[in-house]
C-alpha cells in the first residue's frame, strides 16, 4: 500500500516564481490523477479540463482524461482497474449509480489509492457511510438535482406548459433519477403530465428520433425536456426535429446543463428555459482539488468533505450572453493561476478548509450568475 501522504508532507516545497508572481507547489515524487471525463468536445468539456490542467501543471501534478466512463458500472469499474494498473495517485469517477461504489472503495483501498466522486450525492445510506468509513475515498461534490428538475417544470409551467416529453439516461442513473424525481413532483404539484420518455440517448441521431416519435404521438405536446445526457448534440437535434415538424411555435425545449447552442436555441424561440451549475466543469474542479491536495501530503479535510454547488435558471437570451461571455472560451479559468496556488493549496494557505472551500463555491455562483 501507497504512502504517499507521509512521503509528500516531507518532500513538498515551495519556490516563488518572480517573473509570473506566483507560487508553485512542487512536489518531489509529483502526484497522477485520472478522472473519468473526456478533456474536449463541447466547449463545457474545454474548459474544464482546461482549469483542471492549470490547476495539475502549477502543483507539480498530472492528470490523465477518458471519457465514457460514467456510462455504466463496467465501463467505471474498468477504467478504476486500468488507472490503478497505471500507477495513478488519485482517481475521480461520476458514478452511474450506487451500486458501483463498493467495488470502487475496495480497489482503492488494496491499491492505496486517494479516490473521489463529482455530480454525484449517494442515496443508499449504508453504501455512504461504507464508504465514509474507509481510508482512501477523500470527499464528493454534488448539486441538489431534485430541486433542478423541479425548477425547469416551474418554469414551464410558469409558461404556461402543461404536456412535456422527456430525454433521460437509463433508470439507475443516480443523477437523472434524482432530477425526475423533482420534474414529477412538480408535474404533480401544478397539474402537468409527462406523456412519454426516452432514455439512455447518447447520439445525436438517437435524439432525432426520439423527438420525431414524440412528435408523431402526441399533437397538442407542449415541450420536451432534456433531463440528461452524455451525448454532444443532442440538444441541437432535439430543436432541429421540432422545426422540421413545423411546430416551433406550439412545442418548446428545455433542459438541465447549459448548450454551447443556447443563445441561437433562445434566438430561434425554441430553447425557453435551461438550468445548471455555475459552470459545467466546475463540480469536477473541486473534487479535483480535494483529491490533489490530499495527494499532495496537505489534505484539506482529516474527514470526509462533501461539497455542493448552486444551479440556477437561464430563461433568455440576454441573460444567456452574459453567462457565454464568460465560459464561451475555452480558455476561461475560474481563478488566475495565482489564485489556485495561493488559495487551493492547503500547504501554501493553512487556513484553506473543508468550510472556507464551500465558502469560495458559493462564492463563485454568484460571481457566475452576476
Amino acid at each position: 500500500m501507497k504512502k504517499r501522504m507521509m512521503a509528500l508532507a516531507m518532500a513538498a516545497v515551495m519556490t516563488g516564481s518572480l517573473a509570473a508572481g506566483t507560487v508553485t507547489v512542487n512536489a518531489a515524487e509529483p502526484y497522477k490523477i485520472a478522472i473519468g471525463l473526456a478533456d474536449s468536445g463541447a466547449t463545457m468539456f474545454s474548459v474544464m479540463s482546461n482549469n483542471i490542467k492549470a490547476y495539475a501543471e502549477a502543483t507539480g501534478g498530472e492528470v490523465v482524461f477518458q471519457g465514457g466512463t460514467g456510462a455504466s458500472a463496467d465501463a467505471t469499474i474498468a477504467f478504476v482497474e486500468n488507472q490503478i494498473a497505471a500507477g495513478v495517485d488519485g482517481i475521480l469517477i461520476g458514478p452511474p449509480a450506487d451500486s458501483v461504489l463498493p467495488t470502487v472503495a475496495s480497489l482503492c483501498e488494496e491499491a492505496g489509492v486517494y479516490w473521489g466522486t463529482y455530480f454525484r450525492s449517494v442515496l443508499n445510506e449504508e453504501i455512504k457511510e461504507m464508504v465514509d468509513s474507509t481510508q482512501y475515498f477523500v470527499s464528493r461534490c454534488h448539486e441538489d438535482e431534485v430541486e433542478a428538475g423541479y425548477q425547469v417544470m416551474s418554469n414551464l409551467n410558469d409558461l404556461g406548459v402543461k404536456k412535456v416529453a422527456i430525454i433521460s439516461m437509463a433508470k439507475g442513473n443516480t443523477t437523472t433519477d434524482d432530477r425526475e424525481i423533482g420534474a414529477s413532483k412538480a408535474a404533480e404539484e401544478f397539474g402537468m403530465e409527462i406523456v412519454a420518455e426516452a432514455r439512455d440517448t447518447v447520439q445525436a441521431a438517437d435524439a432525432t428520433s426520439a423527438a420525431e416519435s414524440f412528435l408523431m404521438a402526441y399533437d397538442d405536446l407542449d415541450a420536451i425536456f432534456i433531463v440528461g445526457t452524455t451525448g454532444q448534440g443532442i440538444h441541437e437535434a432535439v430543436a432541429k426535429a421540432i422545426e422540421d415538424a413545423g411546430r416551433t411555435d406550439s412545442v418548446k425545449l428545455a433542459t438541465i446543463d447549459f448548450p454551447d447552442s443556447m443563445s441561437d436555441l433562445f434566438e430561434k424561440g425554441i430553447l425557453v428555459t435551461c438550468t445548471g451549475l455555475p459552470h459545467w466543469g466546475y463540480d469536477p474542479f473541486v473534487s479535483f482539488v480535494s483529491v490533489a491536495n490530499t495527494c499532495m501530503g496537505t489534505p484539506i479535510s482529516e474527514d470526509k468533505a462533501e461539497y455542493t454547488c448552486s444551479m440556477f435558471s437561464i430563461n433568455d437570451k440576454e441573460t444567456a450572453d452574459k453567462w457565454l461571455e464568460k465560459f464561451g472560451n475555452a480558455e476561461t479559468l475560474y481563478y488566475p493561476t495565482e489564485e489556485m496556488t495561493s488559495k487551493l493549496v492547503k500547504e501554501n494557505n493553512p487556513d484553506l478548509t473543508a468550510e472556507s472551500f464551500q465558502s469560495m463555491i458559493d462564492e463563485f455562483a454568484d460571481y457566475a450568475v452576476n
